[in-house]
């Protein structure tokens, strides 16, 4: 997949001071994009102002908001700041993401579902929605980060799949309203990837190995926060101007996955 074109064009990926946000964010910069990066982790922000300045992106093509996206001040100023400083907004990419309150033990409580819930769709129903009035002057897009796991079950973070599966049908339901605005609205579904979500939701390295091994994926391996960047990327550029409420699993072939049978 070659690198996409964005000179001129803005770019706000939420979530990028980490894993997939993180890489997308180094690549849309790469790609010519100015860019508005955002994060909890004032290290993690820091660690991504330090990718970007590696890569040569010059400070003044790229923004910073910190802050949880519960806070509707923050949202607000993803919009506001990005506008303020590059003018326009083209793509918007709804990367944030959790599976569990931090600190709550019991992952089916009430408060947890209202956090995740908060987090992974009224945040980004909220976000979207302050977006659309400059996406529409642009003929942006939008890309969420959702999971392959809207397509599962999961007896240990049931509200995490179940908010998965509500992001995709908000991608599709929302490129049916704003398609008449020449906005397009996709999703991107990774399989298992290896991030440092699955760390700060408390699965250790001897969880992970573990996790590695149950897995089955046809192709034998675990994706990477880059080659998720580089499907965000293809999905946000004109290479994908006809593709609009569809939702892209990328995933090594885990949903194709079948028992085999042997007969001697």
């Amino acid at each position: 997949m070659s690198q996409r074109n964005f000179d001129g064009k803005v770019v706000i990926v939420t979530g990028s001071s980490s894993g997939i946000g993180q890489a997308a964010a180094v690549l849309f910069a790469k790609s010519g994009a100015s860019v508005t990066i955002h994060g909890r982790s004032e290290n993690g922000l820091q660690k991504t102002m330090d990718m970007l300045s590696e890569a040569k992106i010059p400070k003044e093509k790229i923004h910073s908001v910190r802050g949880a996206v519960t806070e509707e001040s923050v949202l607000k100023a993803l919009i506001d700041e990005t506008v303020s400083k590059f003018g326009r907004i083209d793509v918007l990419i709804n990367n944030v993401g959790t599976s569990n309150k931090e600190g709550e033990t019991n992952p089916r409580s009430i408060e947890n579902l209202d956090h995740i819930w908060n987090v992974n769709v009224r945040s980004i129903i909220q976000l979207t929605e302050l977006a659309i009035p400059h996406l529409e002057k642009t003929k942006g897009n939008i890309v969420n980060v959702s999971s392959i796991v809207s397509q599962k079950t999961n007896e240990t973070f049931p509200f995490y799949n179940i908010s998965k599966a509500a992001l995709d049908h908000f991608a599709r339901n929302y490129a049916t309203i704003l398609a008449s605005k020449g906005i397009r609205v996709n999703n991107l579904n990774p399989g298992a990837t290896k991030t440092a979500f699955l760390s700060r939701h408390g699965i250790t390295e001897e969880m992970l190995e573990q996790m590695m091994k149950n897995f089955s994926i046809p192709l034998g391996r675990w994706g990477s926060s880059e080659e998720m960047a580089k499907f965000l990327v293809f999905m946000a550029s004109d290479d994908a101007s006809y593709m609009t409420g569809q939702c892209v699993n990328v995933d090594g072939g885990i949903l194709i996955d079948a028992v085999s049978f042997k007969f001697d």
